[in-house]
């Protein structure tokens, strides 16, 4: 095989064209032909790993190196304040645009007896029998344990290699964020060397996740084969009045943070083309760390931000700035509370809000079951059911899932954007983490 043929074949591969039939093919395996789903569901599966495997050691060079690098620079207070601000106002933001979108769509309500059967037919089938949903039994709620207490617990990790085993995210930022800190205080001679090596560890996991992409098409396919064999038609219908009025709020996420980008960077159709690929990512994967190198290449490479400054915040909001979870747990809260009859008030609504933007962040890292348990987070203080429902938002998730992260990412990108002067006004503020370019 000459080099010509080679190359067109790999760009073949990462064609949009080729990631269609791809995710065609999956939704059709996924709906028609359940008997392939077993052969290909692997495939999606030991793709989405390799990916992951690359994650956290590219959070923890990028975040540290970048946060050493600024201090040795001694311009580390350039943005931090800017920073704090942005990630408090989106979070705030994203909150109150789920319950604004509560309120109006009324998700939760108006829900006839065959729906209510349908709904509580679900939560008998997911064999667990001491579940049970009642719109007319009063619920009480067990004593929880306090957000400080949890919270704490899932931030400060007591050994980091054990962080690291279960890949919670949210220590491994703590540990990373003290370590950069560390670096940039020690002298320039001795923390020198520390940063050529981490910065070679980056470059090593970021070709890794180069050449897998080249695979993305075949690992799409089995991850959405197997998500959508997982939802049935009666899931579908029975929360019909909640999937669609989801989707329209991340939809509204996105169009906000599309509109922010184009104020600060000119262009409203470079940045939806810029960041495609992490789009592809999010909704193939469903995963918001899986899409963090491909959005660290486009913020850099596509839009022009500096590398060393992107490789520091786009990693601190994917994991501090969980607006897509927020603004999912505020309409899910809402979605409860209609369905069980239940009036919010204004204080309701208040604590809505600011009970999902503190369980959106103890998500860092988390997705799936683990990721929606921390509703419990935002129902238990309004005296709502968690057990009764979870199911149901755990069967709708191969759908929603994909929405949320990709309202997270595409967020995460223009929060950045705000951070950062107007493109045409970046400064270089340090030294690159890693060559702004990897060889093909």
């Amino acid at each position: 095989m000459n080099q010509l043929s080679k190359k067109n074949i790999l760009k073949a591969l990462r064609s949009g064209w080729t990631i269609l039939i791809a995710v065609s093919i999956g939704i059709y395996i996924g709906l028609f032909k359940h008997e392939y789903v077993a052969y290909v569901a692997p495939v999606g599966k030991i793709y989405l790993d390799i990916l992951k495997m690359c994650i956290l050691p590219i959070l923890i060079t990028a975040i540290s190196v970048s946060i050493a690098r600024l201090m040795l620079a001694k311009e580390e207070n350039t943005y931090i304040g800017r920073m704090l601000v942005v990630f408090a106002m989106s979070v705030v933001v994203s909150g109150f645009l789920g319950v604004v979108t509560g309120i109006i769509g009324h998700p939760g309500s108006g829900y006839d007896k065959a729906a209510l059967a349908s709904l509580g037919s679900i939560v008998r089938e997911s064999n667990a029998p001491d579940l049970e949903i009642s719109a007319y039994i009063p619920f009480v709620a067990q004593e929880k344990e306090s957000f400080i207490k949890v919270f704490i617990a899932n931030l400060i990790p007591e050994n980091i290699f054990s962080a690291l085993n279960t890949g919670s995210s949210l220590k491994v930022l703590f540990f990373t964020i003290l370590f950069g800190l560390a670096v940039g205080s020690s002298n320039k001679v001795s923390s020198h060397y520390l940063l050529t090596s981490l910065d070679s560890v980056y470059l090593a996991f970021a070709r890794m996740v180069h050449w897998l992409m080249y695979f993305l098409p075949f690992g799409l396919l089995g991850l959405i084969a197997n998500d959508v064999s997982q939802v049935g038609i009666s899931v579908l219908i029975a929360m019909i009045k909640f999937v669609p009025v989801a989707l329209l709020a991340f939809f509204l996420l996105f169009i906000l943070s599309s509109l922010i980008m184009w104020r600060r960077t000119g262009s409203f159709s470079k940045p939806l083309y810029a960041l495609k690929d992490p789009v592809i990512m999010a909704l193939g994967t469903g995963n918001s760390l899986a899409c963090l190198p491909s959005t660290l290449t486009a913020m850099h490479e596509e839009l022009g931000y500096d590398k060393d400054t992107v490789d520091l915040l786009v990693p601190l909001t994917f994991t501090i700035c969980r607006t897509g979870p927020t603004l999912y747990f505020a309409l899910a809260a809402l979605f409860v509370a209609q369905f069980y009859n239940v009036e919010l008030g204004v204080v309701g609504f208040i604590t809505v809000i600011v009970s999902s933007i503190f369980a959106g962040l103890a998500t860092a890292g988390a997705s799936g079951i683990v990721l929606l348990s921390m509703l419990s987070l935002v129902l238990t203080p309004l005296n709502l059911p968690v057990e009764a429902v979870l199911i149901l938002f755990i069967v709708i998730d191969p759908i929603v899932g994909p929405f949320r992260v990709l309202a997270m990412v595409h967020t995460a990108c223009a929060i950045v954007t705000l951070i950062l002067p107007k493109q045409h006004k970046v400064q270089v503020i340090a030294k690159a983490v890693v060559p702004a370019e990897l060889n093909s």
